[in-house]
């Protein structure tokens, strides 16, 4: 599970894994791993809709939106920037216990964000170089918005590149069971000045259909 932390996570990785998600794994493999994205200032966004949940977001120009079904039964979009793939767009779908019906269920918005970042110490706090650990984790603002949590953060492993995150949570009814939608936007560090205001618009442009 350690794994599912980490920003450069390999998708062979996870859609291997079968095991039954906890609700700290379910979080996490949401929004806070797998791929990132590049661009100058914002760009204008063309809408990806996802017809097998009915959601939709924005997507620059040329970034082809990629569906994967993995075998714990989360599914995955991703579009990377065909120009560096380092940069990119997922959303991941998990489903959930029905009567998980708002991200209340998993907790308030500090306690999710604690869930969001690597954690060590036992899962006590999240990673930081002053602490000793190989991975530095910081929570930089987050917000509740229409019953969605959102996040901005950086995940770095020592002797590694820093990334930037922006994430967003929601929960999505689903016939008659509850999905944890997670739509997620990422880069290097050194991209993510030019990045940002794109990046802030595919959160925003986030839609619930259904």
């Amino acid at each position: 599970m350690l794994c599912l932390h980490f920003a450069v996570i390999s998708l062979s990785s996870s859609s291997s894994s079968s095991a039954p998600l906890s609700r700290r794994a379910i979080l996490v493999g949401g929004g806070a791993a797998l791929l990132p994205v590049h661009s100058a200032v914002a760009e204008s966004l063309e809408t990806y809709t996802d017809s097998r949940y009915g959601v939709s977001f924005g997507l620059p120009a040329g970034w082809t939106a990629v569906p994967q079904q993995l075998a714990d039964g989360r599914r995955l979009v991703i579009a990377s920037d065909p120009k560096e793939e380092s940069s990119n767009v997922f959303i991941a779908f998990t489903p959930i216990r029905p009567d998980y019906s708002s991200l209340g269920s998993f907790g308030t918005i500090d306690y999710v964000a604690n869930t969001v970042l690597p954690q060590c110490g036992d899962l006590s706090y999240a990673c930081s170089f002053e602490r000793g650990d190989g991975v530095d984790a910081k929570m930089l603002s987050q917000a509740s918005t229409k019953g969605n949590y959102i996040y901005d953060y950086s995940i770095e492993q020592k002797g590694g590149p820093k990334r930037r995150l922006q994430s967003l949570f929601t929960i999505q009814a689903d016939e008659g069971s509850s999905i944890l939608v997670g739509l997620t936007a990422q880069c290097l560090d050194d991209r993510y000045a030019g990045l940002a205001p794109t990046f802030k618009e595919v959160i925003s442009s986030y839609k619930g259909l259904k």
